[in-house]
């Protein structure tokens, strides 16, 4: 029962709602909770909490009656949140019951619990009117409860307090400009960046030029949006034009090219000069993202950028401009590279290119792990029979992670791939597959389902 109890401390108010339908609901996943041949010791008063609240979700009315009595003498935030689900019942004395225990409750820990519910209900018809009863009255009662809803909790319960706080004048700029930098919660900072912005929507130039600087990029994307022209440092703009986010650098072009002119000549001149590495992955995929005339030019010297994260970029930025044959030039030596984030990269921009044999034969000969590995996924895109052939070698290897993944790759052409392979096999290829077939890794169903495809005789496989 303790994890129970955990467990639904962790739930969010239409987690709750949710919990809820799911416990009378019949099917052959879900057993009602009804079907608990004795209900008593769930109802004792010293029951733990978990169970009570089960009982309080049962089809039978009486049990749900009485595990409501017997939660309205529970003060824990798990006993408040249930009370709260039972507010919407269908029969009215639990209703009732329900709704006169949680209406006392309106401490901070309590109402951290029922607000989430309150508002989950806010959009159903039955419950709908008490909750929102509960709702303004702690919207207009003690300001240092709702401080404290906002917070610690749940977002929607953080979210809905703040702006009952912002309706009675009571969140200083200070405080709206603090939680705007530096909150965990992304959508709560971004929430309190634009409660600091007027009627226009523009932000004052005190408060807003520190929120470029956020820990949330939403933050420093809506600051960077909505500082008048006048009050947006240049200094301060071009740092943005470099920034981690994508959506931040979006903004950041967008204001620069109403203010400054082609943010593009400032990305042409950092690839010119270049500077830390963090600046140089921003003007690449500055320059991508705006489809740059200089790109791929500009991108290949970057190819073998100390910085894998550099490098990564500036494979995309030469995949995406440059004609196929280019491409499996400038890419295939990554395949080789030592980061494997830089050669998942260029494997991703090469598939459904034709690659020399000599690619594939390079690949093999370093006999790492990785390298088998890329070797392995290239050829399971070259086609079905290729895919198979590949794949059943690579269960013969000594190797067991590509043993295991070409026989999931296998079996998946088998469920998903094999009835569009509509041309069959070479000779070659059938004979291969004839010899590789016998594998202990694959069942008998399995092999037979493979040969049949192919059209080619089962092999007995080896015991």
């Amino acid at each position: 029962m303790p994890r129970l109890a955990a467990e639904l401390a962790g739930l969010t108010g239409r987690g709750w709602l949710y919990v809820d339908e799911l416990a009378r609901r019949s099917s052959w996943r879900h057993t009602p909770v009804d079907f608990v041949a004795d209900w008593r010791p769930f109802l004792a008063t010293d029951a733990a909490v978990g169970g009570v609240v089960v009982a309080s979700m049962c089809r039978d009315g009486r049990i749900r009656e009485a595990a409501v009595q017997v939660l309205s003498g529970l003060r824990d935030p798990v006993a408040s949140a249930a009370l709260a689900v039972r507010v919407a019942d269908w029969v009215p004395e639990v209703a009732g019951l329900a709704r006169t225990a949680v209406s006392v409750r309106t401490g901070p820990r309590e109402a951290a619990a029922i607000v989430p519910v309150y508002l989950a209900l806010g959009k159903r018809i039955r419950g709908r009117q008490p909750a929102a009863r509960y709702l303004a009255d702690l919207a207009e009662g003690a300001a240092g409860t709702l401080e404290a809803l906002a917070v610690d909790g749940d977002r929607a319960c953080r979210l809905w307090a703040l702006g009952a706080l912002k309706a009675r004048g009571l969140t200083p700029a200070d405080v709206l400009a603090g939680r705007a930098m530096r909150d965990t919660d992304p959508v709560v900072a971004l929430w309190c960046a634009q409660a600091l912005a007027g009627p226009s929507g523009d932000l004052p130039a005190l408060e807003g030029q520190p929120l470029l600087g956020s820990a949330r990029a939403g933050v420093r994307a809506f600051a960077a949006g909505h500082l008048r022209s006048g009050e947006l440092p240049v200094q301060a703009l071009r740092d943005l034009l470099f920034d981690r986010s994508a959506a931040v650098r979006s903004v950041a072009r967008w204001r620069w090219r109403q203010q400054h002119g082609d943010p593009r000549a400032v990305y042409r001149a950092a690839l010119a000069c270049p500077g830390p590495a963090g600046h140089v992955t921003a003007a690449l995929a500055g320059l991508d993202e705006d489809h740059d005339a200089s790109l791929p030019g500009a991108a290949v010297p970057f190819l073998t950028h100390p910085s894998p994260r550099v490098r990564r970029t500036a494979a995309q930025a030469v995949a995406r401009h440059t004609d196929p044959g280019g491409t499996v030039q400038l890419l295939v030596p990554l395949l080789s590279d030592p980061s494997a984030k830089v050669t998942a990269a260029a494997l991703r921009y090469l598939r459904g290119h034709a690659l020399p044999a000599s690619v594939l034969a390079d690949l093999d000969a370093v006999g790492s792990p990785r390298s088998r590995r890329i070797a392995l996924s290239i050829r399971q895109q070259s086609g079905s029979w290729p895919r198979v052939c590949a794949d059943l070698a690579a269960m013969a290897g000594a190797d067991p992670d590509l043993a295991e993944a070409g026989r999931t790759d296998v079996l998946s052409w088998l469920q998903h791939g094999a009835a569009t392979s509509y041309g069959g096999p070479t000779a070659a290829q059938a004979e291969q597959i004839t010899a590789l077939l016998a594998t202990p890794r694959l069942s008998e169903h399995q092999r037979r389902d493979i040969a049949f495809v192919a059209g080619i005789p089962i092999t007995a496989a080896p015991r």
